[in-house]
C-alpha cells in the first residue's frame, strides 16, 4: 500500500511528491499524459524546436522549494528577462523598460518627465504589495484580512486605480496594468484586478522582488527537475496513467482506480487536478455537502486566454526599432497595449458573448537568450492574447481558431511587417484546447479567477471535506502561476497529519 497517491503530474503534484518522498513516505504520481508538467511543459512541437507550449515565463517559483530539493542539481536554471517590457505604439513610438533606472528615465521622459519619479514610486509600491503577498503564500490557514485593512482596500480596487495614482502616460500605465489582467476575465478598471497585479509581483525566483525570467530549456525544465528530485528520493512516477476515480470508504480517501482498471490502495490521496475535476468527476458529489457542491458549481473558471506559438525564420523587424539582429527589445515582453482604455475596451467587447476586436497581445522571444530552443537562425514567438472567452457565442471551431490566429498575426504585422513572411509554422491553443490538453477547466490558466471571493480563505482548502483527500493544484491557495506553493502546502499538511496520527495517545 502507498502512503500517498498523487493524481496528476503537473509541477505542483511533482513538488508535493518530491517533498513527501524526501520525508520518507512511499509516494507514486499518476499522470494521464505521456509528458509530465501539466501546463509547465516544453515540447518538440516542430523538428529542432523546444516550445514552452502553455506557461512561458517564471517568477513565482518558490525559492525555498528550489533550495530544499536542490533543483539546480536536477537541471533547473533560471535567468532574468531584461529589459522587462517593450510596448509598441501605432504612431511609431515605443517604450522599453528594464532594470536600468537611468535608461528607464530616458525612455519615460520622452513621454512625460514627471512620470519618471511616479514610475519609480509605483514600482516600489507594487513590489511592496507583492512582497506582502509572498509572505502569506505558505500560510496553512490563509486569511485575506491578515494583510491589513489598508492593503486589502488597495487590492480590492482596480489595477487602473492603482497605476493611475502614480503615472499619467497612457502607454506607461498600460505597461504596468497588463499584469493586473493576465489570465483574468475582467478589465483593468474592474475591482480586484489590483490583487492580480500584486500577485504577479510576488515572485522572488530570480532573487529580485517581482522580476520575471526565463528557464533554460523552457518551462518544462522546472517539471523535469521536480520529477528528477522526486525520483531521487524514491517516488514512483507513472505517465499515460489516467485516474478514473478516487476511492472513498467511510468518508475517507483510500486510493485510486486508473482508467485501465488498476486499483491502487493508499493511505492518502492528493490531487493536482482542477477542483471541479477532483470533486465532481473523480471523488463524486455524493460524498460532499450541498453547500460545498454549490461552491464548486459557482466557481468562476471561464478562461479568456488564447495562446499562439510561432516558429519564425527571423526575428521581428519593428518599425519603431528596425533590425532583425537580436537587440534589447527582442529580450523583453512585447506588448500591444497602448492604454488602459484599450485594455478595458478589449474586455468590454466580450460582455455580450463576443471576442476582443483589438485584443491585448503579450509576446515573448526566449530564443535570443537561449539558442538551444530552435534551429540555428530560427526563433519562437510566443503570443498570449486576451480576451477570447471559452464560452463565447460563436464557439471554437477549427475555422474560428484559425481566424483568431490570422487576426493576431495581422495585428503584429502592423508593428513588425516581416512577421507574416517569417512564420514557418504555428501552434494554436484556444481556451477549449487548454482545457482538453492540460485539464484547465473552462480554459482558465489559474484553475479559477484570482479575484476577491476566490482567493485566500475563499479559495479551496488544501484539506478537503473528504478525510485523507488533499488538493495541491492551483485551485488551492495561493492560486495560479508556476510557483509550487500549493504543492508544498499540501505536502506540509499531509506530513502534519501523519505525525498527528503517529503521535502517542
Amino acid at each position: 500500500m502507498l502512503d500517498v497517491a498523487v493524481v496528476g503530474g503537473g509541477h505542483n503534484g511533482l513538488a508535493c511528491a518530491a517533498l513527501l518522498a524526501q520525508a520518507g513516505l512511499q509516494v507514486a504520481v499518476y499522470e494521464r499524459s505521456d509528458v509530465l508538467g501539466g501546463a509547465a511543459v516544453s515540447e518538440p512541437v516542430w523538428p529542432g524546436y523546444t516550445v514552452s507550449t502553455a506557461s512561458y515565463v517564471c517568477t513565482l517559483l518558490d525559492p525555498e522549494l528550489v533550495r530544499v530539493l536542490d533543483l539546480p542539481r536536477h537541471g533547473y536554471s533560471a535567468y532574468r528577462k531584461d529589459p522587462a517590457t517593450f510596448n509598441v505604439l501605432p504612431d511609431g513610438r515605443s517604450l522599453l523598460l528594464g532594470s536600468d533606472e537611468a535608461a528607464n528615465a530616458r525612455e519615460i521622459s520622452r513621454f512625460d518627465r514627471d512620470d519618471v519619479r511616479g514610475f519609480n514610486e509605483l514600482n516600489r509600491v507594487i513590489c511592496d504589495l507583492g512582497s506582502r503577498l509572498f509572505e502569506t503564500f505558505d500560510d496553512q490557514s490563509p486569511h485575506f484580512a491578515n494583510l491589513g485593512e489598508q492593503v486589502c482596500e488597495v487590492l480590492q480596487g482596480s489595477a487602473a486605480q492603482l497605476v493611475q495614482r502614480y503615472v499619467n502616460t497612457p502607454v506607461l500605465q498600460a505597461a504596468v496594468a497588463t499584469d493586473g489582467i493576465i489570465g483574468t476575465n475582467a478589465g483593468p478598471r474592474d475591482p480586484g484586478t489590483a490583487y492580480v497585479l500584486a500577485h504577479h509581483y510576488a515572485g522572488r525566483a530570480l532573487g529580485v522582488q517581482g522580476a520575471w525570467g526565463y528557464v533554460r530549456g523552457g518551462m518544462g525544465a522546472i517539471s523535469t527537475a521536480l520529477a528528477s528530485a522526486a525520483r531521487a528520493h524514491g517516488a514512483a512516477i507513472h505517465t499515460a496513467s489516467a485516474v478514473e476515480r478516487i476511492c472513498i470508504e467511510n468518508g475517507a480517501a483510500s486510493g485510486i482506480v486508473l482508467r485501465n482498471g488498476d486499483e491502487i490502495n493508499a493511505r492518502a490521496v492528493v490531487s493536482n487536478a482542477h477542483p471541479r475535476t477532483t470533486f465532481m468527476d473523480l471523488a463524486g458529489k455524493r460524498h460532499l455537502s450541498e453547500t460545498f457542491v454549490g461552491k464548486i458549481q459557482s466557481w468562476k473558471t471561464t478562461g479568456v486566454a488564447f495562446k499562439l506559438n510561432l516558429a519564425l525564420g527571423q526575428l521581428p523587424n519593428f518599425r519603431c526599432r528596425p533590425g532583425t539582429r537580436p537587440d534589447a527589445h527582442h529580450r523583453a515582453t512585447i506588448h500591444i497595449a497602448p492604454s488602459i482604455e484599450y485594455l478595458q475596451q478589449a474586455f468590454e467587447d466580450t460582455r455580450d458573448g463576443g471576442i476582443s476586436k483589438q485584443p491585448m497581445l503579450e509576446c515573448f522571444l526566449q530564443t535570443p537568450t537561449d539558442a538551444t530552443l530552435a534551429p540555428p537562425g530560427k526563433h519562437i514567438l510566443s503570443v498570449f492574447a486576451q480576451y477570447y472567452p471559452y464560452n463565447h457565442t460563436d464557439g471554437w471551431s477549427s475555422a474560428q481558431c484559425e481566424a483568431v490566429a490570422d487576426r493576431i498575426v495581422y495585428m503584429l504585422s502592423q508593428f513588425a511587417p516581416n512577421i507574416p513572411g517569417a512564420i514557418e509554422a504555428r501552434q494554436i491553443l484556444s481556451p477549449p484546447d487548454l482545457e482538453k490538453r492540460f485539464g484547465l477547466i473552462g480554459g482558465h490558466i489559474f484553475h479559477g479567477e484570482l479575484l476577491p471571493g476566490q482567493i485566500y480563505e475563499h479559495r479551496f482548502a488544501t484539506r478537503t471535506p473528504i478525510r485523507q483527500l488533499y488538493l495541491c493544484g492551483s485551485g488551492a491557495h495561493p492560486g495560479g502561476c508556476v510557483s509550487g506553493f500549493p504543492g508544498k502546502r499540501a505536502a506540509a499538511a499531509i506530513l502534519a497529519d501523519v505525525r498527528q496520527m503517529q503521535a502517542p495517545a
